[in-house]
């Protein structure tokens, strides 16, 4: 995010909705199981999101704190057939893959702290630099990646939710990070667009030799995706939304489709 951004509502927007849905997502890495609360308060709701271990527990905190984040998750609990969205996904390939969840238990961690740690060093070099006057900041974290903050906390969740493997991911887990990915690649692109307009000439080189939002990888082949991205983009403004609404559909109904009738309730014994 260097230099000027969009809108301010609609960054607002773009924000709220991706952290709202990805909330239960986070939470479930850290809270137990603690029904009583929530179960007051919403008995006939909460006692049907299932149950998740806690990698990390968190003593001073009541766990009934973590459940109220899934509030935003209701629909999925009391529209008719999409209950199914909240159950846990059935892996049992994953289940006696020792090879694979060895790596996954190790990558998780580094991608959930190391993540978390590229978004505050790249958010803090930027409010460094911004109170100095600079208006495009093209070193540090902002010479690996043009949206280092972005690509930190696109890390970050990924992190937590593969925290969820191998007995506890479920497809609303997905869901809320394809929705984050999405809106946060949105918002990076109409980001560079005021850039473009504000920087001129000192953007567009900037934005050739350095990547978009995948680190390391070559210029030529980041100008060729950028400009390829570029030619097949409609010029007409709701033929635009349509089409990023049609990808983000796509990919949604992509999830439900290879999740539905692959999930368990995890108050039955996973069916193994």
């Amino acid at each position: 995010m260097p230099g000027r951004s969009v809108g301010f509502k609609a960054r607002l927007t773009a924000l709220i909705v991706s952290w709202i849905l990805s909330l239960p997502t986070i939470s479930s890495t850290f809270w137990l199981p603690m029904w009583i609360a929530l179960s007051i308060v919403f008995p006939t709701i909460f006692n049907y999101f299932p149950e998740s271990p806690a990698p990390l527990r968190i003593d001073w905190i009541p766990q009934w704190v973590f459940r109220i984040l899934y509030i935003p998750w209701i629909p999925f609990m009391i529209v008719p057939g999409s209950e199914w969205l909240t159950e846990y996904l059935l892996l049992p390939w994953l289940w006696t893959n020792t090879t694979l969840m060895m790596i996954i238990t190790t990558v998780r961690p580094i991608l959930a702290l190391g993540g978390f740690l590229f978004f505050i060093g790249s958010l803090t070099q930027l409010l460094i630099y911004k109170r100095r006057g600079v208006k495009l900041v093209t070193s540090g974290f902002y010479g690996i990646v043009r949206h280092p903050q972005y690509l930190g906390i696109i890390l970050w969740t990924l992190g937590h939710v593969l925290y969820a493997l191998p007995l506890f991911l479920r497809p609303a887990d997905l869901i809320a990070w394809v929705t984050l990915v999405y809106l946060y690649i949105l918002l990076a692109r109409n980001e560079e667009r005021d850039l473009t307009r504000i920087l001129g000439e000192e953007y567009t080189e900037y934005r050739e030799r350095t990547p978009f939002i995948l680190p390391f990888i070559p210029v030529r082949i980041s100008k060729f995706i950028s400009a390829s991205i570029e030619h097949r983009t409609p010029k007409d403004r709701w033929v635009k939304i349509a089409l990023k609404a049609t990808i983000y559909m796509v990919a949604i109904i992509l999830i439900a489709y290879l999740s539905y009738g692959r999930t368990y309730c995890f108050k039955d014994k996973p069916p193994v």
